[in-house]
Formats: C-alpha cells, sequence, structure tokens
C-alpha cells in the first residue's frame, strides 16, 4: 500500500480541505465503499422489510394493504438512517464525517442552485432519459434487461398508488432518501473519488452512473433520469463545497416526481 502523500486540491470552501493530513490517505483508500455501501443499504432494506414482514404475519395485524404499506415505507426510512448512523461513525474515523454531511446551516445560494438542477432535471435531463429509451427500444439488447415495455419503464406512480400514509410517503422519498443517498454519493464519493486523482469531470460522471445503478429496480427511466440528475447535483456539489444544494435538489426532484409528475400524466390520459 503506497504511503505517498495524496494530492489534496480542494478549494478551501470544500469541507475536504480541512481534513487532517494524517487522515488523507485513509479518504484514499476508502474505494472499496463504492460496493460496500449500496450493497449494505440494499440489506438494510432486505433485513427491515423482513422484520416487518414477520411481524405483520406473526400477530396477525390488519390486513389492510395501505397500512402495510405505510409500515414499510417507515422501515425502509428507518433503513436509511441506519445506513446514515454506519456512515458518520465510519467517516468520523478519518475526519471525513463533518465534510460527507455537511449540509446545514443551508444557504440561499444553494437554494437556488437546487432550483436550477430541478429545471435542468425537467427540461434537459429528462428529455434526454426519453430519447436514450427510444433509440434503446429499438435494439433491445442495448438495455441492461434486454428491453422493456412502456409500463416497466418506471414504477414511480407507483409510491401515490399504494395507499400509503402521505406522511410516510414524504419521509422516505423526500426526506430520507435525498438525504442519505446524497451524503453517500456527493457528500463522500465524488469528493473520495476526487482525492484519487480523478478528474472533477469524471469524478462527477462515475459517481453519477453509481447513483442510476441503484435505482435500476425502479425501472430503466427512473436509472436514465437520476443518472442525469446526479451530475446536476454533483456540479452543484462541486461549485458549493457542501451537499446541501445537492439534498435540495434531490428532495426536491423526488416531490416533483412522486407528486406531480403522476398528476400531468393523469391530465394527459384524460
Amino acid at each position: 500500500m503506497s504511503t505517498q502523500e495524496p494530492a489534496w486540491r480542494f478549494p478551501e470552501k470544500d469541507g475536504f480541505s480541512r481534513i487532517a493530513p494524517e487522515h488523507r490517505m485513509a479518504v484514499v483508500h476508502s474505494l472499496p465503499g463504492m460496493i460496500v455501501w449500496p450493497i449494505l443499504l440494499f440489506v438494510l432494506f432486505i433485513a427491515f422489510s423482513a422484520v416487518v414482514g414477520a411481524t405483520w404475519q406473526m400477530f396477525s395485524l390488519d390486513r389492510d394493504p395501505a397500512l402495510l404499506n405505510t409500515v414499510i415505507y417507515t422501515a425502509s426510512a428507518a433503513a436509511y438512517a441506519s445506513l446514515a448512523l454506519a456512515m458518520w461513525i465510519r467517516f468520523s474515523g478519518y475526519g471525513a464525517a463533518r465534510s460527507a454531511f455537511s449540509i446545514m446551516p443551508v444557504k440561499f445560494s444553494e437554494i437556488g442552485l437546487a432550483i436550477l438542477v430541478l429545471l435542468f432535471v425537467i427540461t434537459i435531463g429528462g428529455r434526454l432519459s426519453v430519447m436514450f429509451h427510444e433509440y434503446a427500444m429499438v435494439d433491445t439488447s442495448l438495455t441492461l434487461s434486454g428491453g422493456a415495455a412502456p409500463e416497466d419503464l418506471t414504477n414511480v406512480d407507483d409510491v401515490t398508488q399504494s395507499g400509503a400514509a402521505l406522511w410516510a410517503i414524504v419521509l422516505l422519498s423526500v426526506i430520507a432518501a435525498p438525504i442519505v443517498e446524497e451524503i453517500l454519493f456527493r457528500g463522500w464519493m465524488l469528493p473520495m473519488l476526487m482525492a484519487r486523482g480523478v478528474p472533477t469531470l469524471f469524478a462527477i460522471l462515475i459517481s453519477s452512473v453509481a447513483f442510476g445503478l441503484i435505482h435500476t429496480p425502479q425501472g430503466l427511466l427512473v436509472m436514465t433520469t437520476t443518472t442525469f440528475l446526479g451530475i446536476g447535483l454533483g456540479i452543484a456539489r462541486v461549485v458549493t463545497g457542501r451537499v446541501a444544494a445537492p439534498v435540495l435538489g434531490h428532495m426536491a426532484n423526488n416531490a416533483w416526481a412522486v407528486f406531480v409528475v403522476p398528476q400531468l400524466l393523469g391530465l394527459q390520459s384524460g
């Protein structure tokens, strides 16, 4: 293992610039986390869902699917919180926790940047995603799953149709998921890649693709749209040196996708 001091090219405004020299090699060598952290997230999802399912069966609780979905969404939010706690403990070991979790206090400029990211996704990112699918469906071998019917391209509308309580949907989709995913992908992964000497543009692209891949179970359209979203959020992270703007942009995007898009699609079909 190399002990050579890494070139620390973070500007002063970036939280990672304040990581002590003796901890910098630990940041550089935390690369396996690119695989470990997403896997841990899925393991936590499975574990929390299994506990909910077993408890539901054991005590023969209310069979109302809406109530069950409310509990599942709450358990999923708890899984995100557990991952955040694990990341805080691990990152604290090499002095990167405060930098990776740099959300508060939020600045007005970061709110404005988050709005710009949302506009980018709505106007450009979304159109590029649709164009990709129109092209990919010509040759289904170009897609990871060998193609998909239009109704299988996204399951975002399943959230609002689940019958789960509104507070549970907001807790998971607009609060827990954006905060924890941004800490992972823009708060830690992106600057970690930069610390390893990866050019900033490529670091943004790599972390964005990784971000898109964890959304594959939600459908091909969500996977590609979140990749483009990740690019915008990555730029916001680099510009501000903090993760606040990416978190706000991610929250706004999820609120738009979960609550506004299904309404717009309903108006079109009506």
